[in-house]
């Protein structure tokens, strides 16, 4: 005997197991974004402090590449949750040690990270080894790490390694090996910020993010399809995009006006994502977002 398809739906309602509860989005609060030049940035909301690729040495790349203590100093917070390494480069990776053991502050990033903060004496229980694919709960913050691509150096052709054993510092500028490129998606404050450090990245992994913030790389951005609108798009046109990795990181922090590169990106954004607002920010220079 059939038992009509209204009967046979409300057996089956009966018997479903009950909706999961959504947990409640948390309350947000003031998030204070902070452009460090280069890729760095300071990430500041509920009481917690994150820094990413934070590099204010500058030093001369032309042989042993050494920390700058007093730069460091001048600019480092006095209290830092953790700190996040996009890739190994010497302009991403050099003052990172020193300011985690100056704050305490966690060392996330690659082996080739892990290797070079052993050297400059981070202890092991301050550094954080990931490969990608991590989703890390800390207290009052979480970080998803992205498997993610370097820039493509060289017109494509430069390809990035690892260190192959452990770090002896100092290292020259060639030593700094990439170790492997990483995103990452943080949330803090009840905001989420995905955090691109290099201009490439790998659609799969961001398709379905998002971010109300996303910070973005602009530099040889051109070496990749349609980089600025099918990265927006794999994330859902976020509110607001700032671009990073813009200036001239051989040289000091000073702040130029907007070259040809940078407002082809902003442009870029506004045909592809009219309802995104994108910038350019200043060195030092802090934003709030409520």
């Amino acid at each position: 005997m059939r038992l009509p398809l209204a009967l046979v739906l409300a057996i089956t309602a009966c018997h479903a197991a009950p909706a999961t509860p959504t947990a409640p989005a948390p309350a947000r609060a003031p998030l204070t974004l902070t452009y460090l030049g280069v890729a760095g940035w300071q990430l500041e909301a509920d009481g917690h402090t994150l820094l990413l690729d934070p590099y204010f040495s500058r030093p001369d790349l032309d042989g042993p590449v050494v920390p700058d203590a007093a730069a460091i100093a001048a600019r480092t917070p006095p209290r830092v949750d953790a700190i996040l390494i996009g890739h190994s480069h010497v302009d991403h990776l050099l003052d990172a040690p020193t300011i985690a053991r100056a704050t305490g502050a966690q060392l996330i990033g690659s082996a080739s990270t892990a290797a070079v903060a052993r050297a400059s004496g981070v202890p092991d229980d301050q550094i954080v080894t990931v490969k990608g694919g991590e989703d890390y709960q800390f207290d009052g913050w979480s970080v998803r790490v992205l498997p993610s691509l370097h820039s493509a150096l060289d017109a494509k052709h430069t390809f990035g390694g690892a260190l192959a054993g452990p770090a002896t510092l100092p290292m020259g500028f060639a030593d700094y090996a990439e170790g492997g490129t990483f995103a990452y998606l943080v949330r803090l404050g009840g905001h989420q910020i995905l955090l691109l450090s290099t201009a490439n990245f790998i659609e799969r992994e961001l398709a379905g993010l998002r971010p109300d913030v996303a910070i973005v790389a602009t530099g040889l951005r051109q070496e990749i399809y349609d980089y600025t609108c099918r990265l927006l798009h794999a994330v859902g046109d976020p509110p607001r995009v700032f671009a990073t990795h813009f200036d001239d990181w051989r040289g000091p922090a000073v702040d130029a006006p907007l070259d040809d590169d940078l407002r082809g990106f902003l442009g870029e954004v506004a045909a592809c994502a009219p309802g995104t607002v994108a910038a350019v920010p200043g060195h030092f220079q802090s934003v709030t977002i409520r």
